[in-house]
C-alpha cells in the first residue's frame, strides 16, 4: 500500500516549469493529469512566455516591414502631384507613417493582449460546455490546459522568427493560404489590389491550417480528458465545437472587413 501511495504521488506531483514543457511535448497525457492538483504557478510562467513569443515574429519582421512600407509610400506619394504642390514633405510624411511605434510596437502589444483574451475566451467556452455535459473541473484548471496546449504555437513563433531573421523575408503565405487560388495581397501595400471577399475568406481559413493547429487541438483534447474526466469522444466534440464556432466568427469578420474595404477602394 505504501508503494502504491508513493507511486501515485510521484505520478501526480508537479514536474516544474521545464518538466511541464517537456512533458507536454513528450508525454502530454501524464503531464496534463498533474493539472488536477493545481500544479502550482508554472502555467503563469508559460502564459508570460507565450505573450512574449507571440510578439517575436512581429518584432523580427518590423525592420523589413518598415522598409518595404517606406519604399512603397514614397513611390505612391511622389506620384501624387497634390502633395508636392500643397507643401507636404514626402519624407516626413513617410517617416511618420512608418514609425516603429506604428509598425512594430503597437502590433506587438495588440498581439500579446489578443493572445490573453483568446486564452480566456477558449477557457470559458470549454469550461461552460464541459460543465454542461458532466465535466468536473474548475475554470482555472481549464485555463491551465488552454495555456499549456498553446505550446505548439510558441514553438511556431520561434521558428518563424528564425526564418525571418535568416532570410530577411516576410512569411507571405502562412499555413495553406498559398492554395487559395490567388496570390495573397501584400499587407504592407495599402494601395494594392483588394482580393475578392471569397478569396479573402478562403485565405483566412487556409492560413489557420497547419501541423501546429492539429497538435494544439490534440493537446486540448488530452487536457480536457485529464482535468474533467470526460470521455475522449466528448472531449473531441467540445474542442471541435469551440474551434468551428471561433473560426466561423473569424471568417465572418474577414468577409465583412473585406467587403467594406473593397467598397471604400471601389468608391
Amino acid at each position: 500500500m505504501t508503494e502504491t501511495a508513493v507511486s501515485t504521488t510521484a505520478t501526480t506531483a508537479s514536474p516544474g516549469f521545464l518538466g511541464m514543457v517537456w512533458g507536454v511535448i513528450a508525454k502530454p497525457r501524464t503531464t496534463f493529469a498533474t493539472l488536477r492538483n493545481g500544479n502550482g504557478r508554472t502555467w503563469i510562467l508559460m502564459a508570460i512566455l507565450g505573450m512574449i513569443l507571440v510578439t517575436l515574429p512581429i518584432v523580427t519582421s518590423g525592420p523589413i516591414t518598415t522598409q518595404q512600407t517606406r519604399d512603397q509610400l514614397q513611390e505612391q506619394l511622389e506620384n501624387q502631384p497634390g502633395f508636392a504642390s500643397g507643401g507636404v514633405d514626402v519624407e516626413q510624411a513617410t517617416s511618420i507613417a512608418t514609425s516603429p511605434i506604428l509598425t512594430t510596437i503597437v502590433p506587438a502589444v495588440l498581439a500579446a493582449i489578443g493572445r490573453v483574451i483568446g486564452w480566456l475566451i477558449w477557457s470559458g467556452a470549454l469550461f461552460l460546455l464541459a460543465s454542461m455535459v458532466g465535466g468536473r473541473s474548475s475554470f482555472l484548471q481549464m485555463l491551465q490546459v488552454v495555456v499549456w496546449a498553446w505550446l505548439p504555437y510558441a514553438l511556431r513563433s520561434i521558428l518563424q522568427a528564425i526564418y525571418i531573421m535568416a532570410t530577411q523575408t516576410l512569411i507571405a503565405h502562412p499555413g495553406l493560404s498559398g492554395f487559395a487560388g490567388a496570390p495573397t495581397p501584400d499587407p504592407n501595400n495599402p494601395f494594392g489590389t483588394m482580393p475578392s471577399t471569397g478569396t479573402a475568406v478562403l485565405q483566412t481559413f487556409l492560413g489557420q491550417i497547419d501541423l501546429y493547429l492539429f497538435w494544439n487541438l490534440a493537446l486540448l483534447v488530452l487536457g480536457i480528458v485529464a482535468v474533467t474526466k470526460l470521455s475522449r469522444r466528448k472531449s473531441i466534440g467540445l474542442v471541435l465545437i469551440v474551434w468551428v464556432l471561433f473560426m466561423a466568427v473569424r471568417l465572418i469578420g474577414t468577409a465583412v472587413t473585406t467587403g467594406l474595404a473593397s467598397g471604400f477602394v471601389g468608391g
